[in-house]
Order: C-alpha cells, then sequence, then structure tokens
C-alpha cells in the first residue's frame, strides 16, 4: 500500500481537476499504475484495481457511515453533518442490515426485470414522444429535451408524482447529491440541507395524501407499509426522495454520456444505427467507457483484508468505479469505445448487497432510446460546446447541444 505524497498528488488530480470530456481517465491510469492501492494521510483507502473495487464492494465487512460526506476527505463541522441530509441518510443506501435489508425488501419487486419488463411499452411510448418532439426542431440540447425528461417522467409516474412539480423537484436533487462528492465543503452541505427541506415537504405532502386516497403507485406503497415493514416519517420521506433522486441522476447521465460518447465515436454510432440488436450490449459498453457514477463509498464495520492491506472499522475505502472500467487486466483496450466489446458487467451501478435497484430499468431505457434515436436522427451531430457538471462521484453534462438534421 503507497502514501507518498506523489500518490497523493495524482489522488488530487483525479478528484479534483475539472476533467470535462476527456474524463478523469489519464489521471486515474497514472493512479492506477503507480498507487493502485493509496491510503491518505487521513487514513482513508482509496482503490482503482477493478478486482480491489469488486472485493470491496462486496465484502460484507464493508458498509456504509458517514463517508456519505465526502468520504472524509473534506472538513465538514458536525452539527453540519447532521443537519444535512439527515433524512436521505436513513434510507437503504447509507444502512446496513438488518435495516438496509428490511427497507430495499419493500420495493424490490418493482425493479426486478420481470417487472421492468412490463414497463417497455409505456417507456417506449415515452421516447417516441419526446422523439416527436425534437424532430420539430433544428437543434435541441439533449440533456433538457431528452436525457432528464425521459428517466423523471419514468420514475415519476411510477412513484406517482403529479407532472407539474416534477421539474422543480428534479432541480434540488442536483444540489442534494453535491455533498456525496469527494472533496464536497461545508457551503455544498449547506445548499444539500436546504434542497432536503423542499423535497421533504414536497413529497410530505403527497405522502400524507397517498395515505389517505392510495393508488397503484410506489409512494402509496411506502404510505401503507406497515407490520416489520412499517418505516417512520424519516425514512418514509427520504425512501421517497432516494428513489425519485437515482430514479433519473444515473439513467440522465447514462443517455449523455453515451450519447457523447457515440457522437465522438461516429464508427460506433453507425454500427449501433445499423444493427439495433447491439443496444443492450452497447448500454453496458456505455456505462463502462465513462460511467455514470465514478466512485463508491465504504466504511469497516470489522476488521477485514483487502488487496492485501489490513483494515480496521471505522476507517473509510473509496472505489473509483470509473479507474476499475478501465483496468487493462480485466478488459482489453480499455479507452477504446467497442460496442460489440463482450466483457462482464462494469462497476458502474456497484456491486454487493448495494447494487443499485433501479439498474435494470436504466439499462432498459438506455437500451430503447440509443437505436431510436440513432435511426430517427441520421444526421445527428454535435453543435457548440459541451458543458460538463463539476464534480467526479456523479459525472455527466449539463449542456449537450445537437442538430437534429
Amino acid at each position: 500500500m503507497s502514501t507518498d505524497a506523489n500518490g497523493t498528488d495524482l489522488l488530487r488530480a483525479a478528484l479534483l481537476t475539472d476533467h470535462g470530456s476527456a474524463g478523469p481517465y489519464e489521471s486515474y491510469r497514472r493512479l492506477r499504475t503507480s498507487h493502485p492501492v493509496l491510503q491518505t494521510s487521513s487514513g482513508v483507502v482509496v482503490l482503482s484495481r477493478h478486482r480491489d473495487c469488486d472485493s470491496a464492494l462486496r465484502d460484507r465487512k464493508l458498509g456504509k457511515a458517514d463517508e456519505s460526506l465526502g468520504f472524509g476527505l473534506t472538513e465538514v463541522p458536525v452539527e453540519l453533518q447532521r443537519e444535512a441530509m439527515h433524512r436521505f441518510r436513513r434510507t437503504m443506501l447509507f444502512r446496513n442490515p438488518p435495516d438496509h435489508t428490511r427497507l430495499r425488501r419493500l420495493i424490490t419487486d418493482v425493479f426486478t426485470t420481470r417487472h421492468v419488463e412490463f414497463l417497455r411499452t409505456r417507456i417506449v411510448a415515452t421516447i417516441e414522444h419526446l422523439l416527436d418532439e425534437m424532430a420539430d426542431k433544428p437543434t435541441v440540447d439533449v440533456m433538457t429535451d431528452l436525457a432528464l425528461p425521459l428517466p423523471v417522467t419514468v420514475i415519476g409516474d411510477l412513484l406517482g408524482l403529479p407532472a407539474e412539480g416534477r421539474e422543480l423537484a428534479a432541480h434540488f436533487v442536483r444540489d442534494l447529491v453535491a455533498p456525496l462528492e469527494p472533496m464536497s465543503d461545508a457551503q455544498a452541505v449547506r445548499r444539500a440541507a436546504r434542497a432536503e427541506d423542499y423535497l421533504a415537504a414536497y413529497l410530505g405532502t403527497l405522502l400524507a395524501a397517498k395515505r389517505i386516497h392510495p393508488a397503484d403507485d410506489l409512494l402509496s406503497r411506502l404510505a401503507a407499509a406497515h407490520g416489520e415493514d412499517r418505516l417512520d416519517d424519516d425514512e418514509c420521506v427520504g425512501t421517497a426522495i432516494l428513489l425519485f433522486a437515482a430514479g433519473f441522476e444515473t439513467t440522465t447521465n447514462l443517455i449523455g454520456n453515451g450519447l457523447a460518447a457515440l457522437l465522438a465515436n461516429p464508427c460506433q454510432a453507425d454500427l449501433l444505427r445499423r444493427q439495433p440488436a447491439l443496444s443492450a450490449n452497447a448500454i453496458e459498453e456505455l456505462l463502462r467507457y465513462d460511467a455514470p457514477i465514478q466512485t463508491n463509498g465504504r466504511t469497516v464495520l470489522e476488521p477485514t483484508q483487502i488487496a492485501g492491506v489490513d483494515l480496521e472499522p471505522g476507517q473509510v475505502v473509496v472505489t473509483l468505479l470509473g479507474a476499475a472500467n478501465r483496468d487493462p487486466d480485466h478488459v482489453t483496450r480499455p479507452d477504446a469505445l467497442d460496442i460489440t466489446r463482450i466483457v462482464s458487467r462494469p462497476l458502474s451501478f456497484g456491486a454487493g448487497i448495494h447494487f443499485c435497484l433501479g439498474a435494470a430499468l436504466a439499462r432498459m431505457e438506455g437500451a430503447e432510446l440509443f437505436p431510436r434515436l440513432l435511426d430517427r436522427f441520421p444526421e445527428l451531430a454535435a453543435t457548440g460546446e459541451a458543458k460538463w457538471r463539476p464534480g467526479l462521484s456523479f459525472r455527466g453534462l449539463i449542456s449537450l447541444p445537437v442538430a437534429t438534421q
């Protein structure tokens, strides 16, 4: 395990640089090559090889704690940590068994491959509607006209959110998740606290209404939970926030990152246009190539060993998922986009008991969208400069202007 200054500099370069369209992958390569297991001065262990990241995510002696705020890499006042995201951190995303098991069990069946398949017709209809609207414009911003409204509509329908409140709620989600970035500061945490208060008020009101007039949606299920599955108020509101946020954040980034990659690799775009049956495989490659989620953190719960390193309770472990996905020991030609590549599923949705609950839904939305988008707009091309959101954990675009004809 390395702890020298050069390794720390490489880590900071990966975490703090505004990487833009190139992504952090060259910084990852240097870090993975020279310091694949790096311990910071504060004791945080950073992993960048695929086998190490996968092992850490699956190790039941590692779990969740307050690494949710900056992975312990920055100083945030304790009182502010307690204020911010206190409902969000009562969700399965930040809990360990048995609470994690109880919270996840309540909604797991909605996100199974079988149930997601049941949603396919509705998802395709939404895609076709959005593409129809795009067809009326010579230029569009993919992020605002397609990548955001598609998953927001899908998860909004599943939850039972009224259409008129979804866009504003999605705006607040961006502030809410900002402290999950590795180098989040006190200002970001304060904005997250305000965002959570707004979302809690919005969703809390809807949950109260669902208790009186339940419907066939996820909010009604949360509101009506009873017995051993019963949620307290913070768990109920927090889980509603989590489902909404997770339902579009990853998919929005998948669509934006994926299209940017295809536009930068027109031969791959043409191949997918000619062979739409490659769409499911293409989604795996796009997830690997430029992952929507780049980092994931764990806290050591019991003594264990990862990558030959003895870990003690309380230590934070950061897995660099984007680096793991491009590990040359795991995949050949890792920096090339190849939608025909046969490779095991990337770590973009995590692994172990915290594997992303909505992974099947995100994969379906992407697999149904890309062939239709490319077929509908054969002259689709980037126009203007793409703008990437700041930060690393959530890698995605703010704006992606394209010409449709």
